[in-house]
């Protein structure tokens, strides 16, 4: 037991800081613009840190600057910049942007003018369920460690060309950044990475913009459960490294559903490419892991260009491309060189001994996948005798055969690398 003495001193202290942690709680106010202050700057000048400000119905100016940490929160209310500047910008850590309409700020991108901007004093804020419209940028974040971008919808503008608009999201020079749940349409880029690390984003849909998610120089990020429909182009991965590209979706872009240039050491599976111009580009990258994948009626399955080399290529599925490999090298590409290729769907081997792997590589570009190609009704001559000799003197004769990628070991029947 303590003494007399020792535990009156206990008490004392704990009854101070639970007298402190009540009166911070108790200090914490409701300001409502319009009632307690004229205009939105004027509220927020009176808010101290903890404060809610409420921004009710009717349209409100911006330019607005928040430089501690209390919570702007709409009850229908719109936050306009007039077309000039930036309209929102948070400099506090901690701060929370929530449930309103950020709309109207100026077109200048050389100044990044957004809609909401978070700077660098701008740690773990938060901006959730935010509605962004008529900005030059959309969201902002630049160089705002744990910031978290939640929920929001951001319609980017499309006018003129798709280069000279600004980013739906955009992320520079940031870690530990969470992009979650957001639905960008327009603008250039739906979301834009540079010099980015260890940050997720995840259960995003990004429509109608130029790139869908645009990693450039960034590192250790992962991308999982977005969702790209009818961009210019979908997930691309540009001078970047150990990127984890999981279960995303891309649908019904003009150009490559994924791509990768100078990407390394990146885990891409169990995506889904499907009613692209190409399901995937590879282009300078080395030492990915490339499994688990569908790529499906694409006009182009995979298209791999020099320097892609040293990547393990295994367990995906290429069903029904109008082009299943576009292959431009100076020598072959081997998949399937460690147990196990990929499921393809016009590969015309056979399986012996019931292994669920083709006892003939499937060879992209060879006699009889080009006739097939032309002809698909040839494929009820693949086992005819003189189609067999032609495709045994192809193997024997390399000056028959171009360069391409060999799939050694491809995937039979219902064996198909299911993700």
């Amino acid at each position: 037991m303590l003494s007399g003495r020792r535990s009156s001193a206990v008490l004392s202290v704990i009854s101070i800081f639970a007298l402190s942690s009540f009166g911070s709680s108790a200090s914490a106010r409701e300001l409502r613009v319009g009632k307690d202050a004229p205009s939105v700057a004027e509220t927020v000048a009176l808010a101290e840190a903890g404060d809610v400000v409420l921004l009710p119905k009717g349209t409100w100016r911006g330019n607005i600057v928040i430089d501690k940490k209390i919570t702007l929160r709409g009850q229908g209310g719109v936050l306009d910049g007039g077309g000039k500047g930036t309209v929102l910008q948070v400099d506090a850590a901690g701060a929370i942007i929530e449930d309103l309409t950020v709309r109207g700020s100026g077109k200048d991108l050389a100044k990044n003018e957004a809609c909401v901007l978070f700077t660098k004093d701008a740690r773990a804020a938060t901006i959730r369920r935010v509605r962004v419209e008529d900005c030059a940028f959309g969201i902002y974040i630049d160089r705002a460690q744990k910031a978290k971008i939640l929920d929001n919808r951001v319609v980017g503008t499309l006018e003129g060309h798709r280069s000279n608009r600004g980013n739906g999201i955009h992320l520079f020079n940031a870690r530990y950044l969470l992009v979650k749940g957001n639905h960008v349409t327009g603008g250039r880029d739906g979301i834009y990475v540079s010099v980015t690390e260890d940050s997720l984003i995840e259960n995003n849909k990004v429509s109608d913009s130029r790139y869908c998610v645009h990693y450039m120089f960034a590192y250790r990020n992962k991308l999982i459960g977005n969702t790209c429909l009818r961009n210019s182009e979908g997930y691309a991965l540009m001078q970047s490294r150990n990127i984890v590209v999981k279960n995303n979706v891309a649908l019904d872009n003009e150009g490559r559903g994924l791509l990768f240039r100078d990407a390394t050491l990146c885990t891409i599976v169990g995506n889904r490419m499907e009613r692209n111009g190409e399901g995937m580009f590879f282009y300078s990258s080395t030492e990915n892991l490339i499994a688990h994948n569908i790529v499906r009626n694409n006009r182009v399955g995979v298209r791999v260009w020099a320097g892609s080399l040293r990547n393990e290529v295994r367990d995906n599925r290429f069903i029904a491309n109008q082009t299943q490999i576009f292959f431009v090298g100076s020598k072959d590409i081997i998949w399937g060189k460690k147990g196990r290729g990929n499921y393809w769907s016009d590969y015309l081997g056979w399986d012996q001994d019931g292994d669920g792997l083709g006892d003939r590589p499937y060879r992209v570009g060879s006699f009889q996948t080009a006739l097939v190609a032309r002809f698909p009704a040839a494929a009820l001559l693949m086992r005819s005798p003189a189609l067999e000799l032609i495709s045994l003197l192809e193997t024997r004769m390399p000056l028959l055969r171009t360069p391409t990628i060999v799939d050694r070991r491809p995937l039979m029947g219902k064996d198909k690398g299911s993700p």
